[in-house]
């Protein structure tokens, strides 16, 4: 690996106490390259305490800073005690969706706002999957498998709910172009995310025969998918938003996007360095 891709040597990072924000940021950008790069993968550990001491030549004050970096990033989970040290994550569309969401809950942007993107680019998702030359294999199985879950839980709004949400997420996670997975599932992952907060808030639920008319339009999206009918696929998508979006939005759609809350595996705990 070339080491002056990392960011500066090991050598080049001053010494002395009192040092400045910006040494910690360089420690923390070496070691997020490392992590970008796949030098160190999802899962791993990073060395020891005093191994990264000696390598950066920095106080633990500083090597502190550059940990909580790289947790407020989500790229370090620090653990504490006798199996302490700082556990490796990849990066995830659920940290951008979250990010997404902060940005979007300061800006006040309405429901409607995030509604309408998510209607504009998930159909495009769903063309791309009926365009895939192996759908018989990476696409109709997940699809299939999700949406018969679905069917067994139309009496339990909650559980259809959920399953829902898996199939519009698989839909996106088999449409084949990596760019529109990472956006779209950020988009996916907050939407659902205002899902849970209007069901946490008593949202009523819908009927079971609006239920069953979505489990039914999924249906036909797995026919024409499987037919390779993009077109087809991409004007029954683009409807069966309309439809599946109008309920939240007669009561929800002006309210501003909300960030939720981050769960404990998201943020990591507290340091131990």
């Amino acid at each position: 690996m070339d080491r002056n891709a990392e960011g500066p040597r090991t050598g080049s990072l001053p010494d002395g106490e009192g040092r400045s924000r910006a040494v910690a940021e360089a420690v923390a950008s070496v070691l997020r390259r490392r992590i970008l790069d796949g030098v160190l993968e999802d899962g791993d550990t990073l060395p020891k305490q005093d191994v990264l001491l000696a390598e950066f030549r920095v106080g633990r004050t500083t090597l502190r800073q550059a940990m909580r970096i790289l947790e407020t990033e989500g790229l370090v989970t620090v653990r504490r005690g006798k199996i302490g040290g700082a556990v490796v994550h990849a990066p995830r569309p659920q940290d951008a969706a979250y990010m997404f969401g902060m940005v979007m809950h300061k800006r006040r942007v309405p429901l409607e706002d995030l509604s309408l993107a998510l209607r504009s680019l998930e159909p495009v998702c769903v063309g791309l999957c009926a365009r895939r030359p192996d759908r018989d294999r990476a696409v109709l199985p997940e699809l299939e498998a999700v949406h018969d879950e679905m069917v067994r839980h139309l009496d339990d709004g909650a559980v259809y709910v959920r399953a829902t949400r898996r199939f519009h997420e698989a839909i996106v996670r088999t449409c084949g172009n990596q760019t529109m997975q990472i956006l779209l599932s950020a988009i996916e992952e907050l939407w659902g995310r205002q899902e849970a907060l209007w069901m946490s808030k008593g949202l009523r639920e819908t009927g079971r025969t609006t239920r069953l008319a979505g489990a039914l339009e999924h249906a036909q999206l797995i026919e024409l998918i499987a037919a390779g009918d993009e077109v087809g696929a991409y004007r029954l998508a683009v409807r069966h938003l309309e439809g599946a979006h109008a309920f939240p939005l007669s009561t929800h759609g002006s309210h501003p996007v909300e960030a939720g809350e981050r769960t404990s595996a998201d943020k990591g705990t507290a340091s131990a360095f």
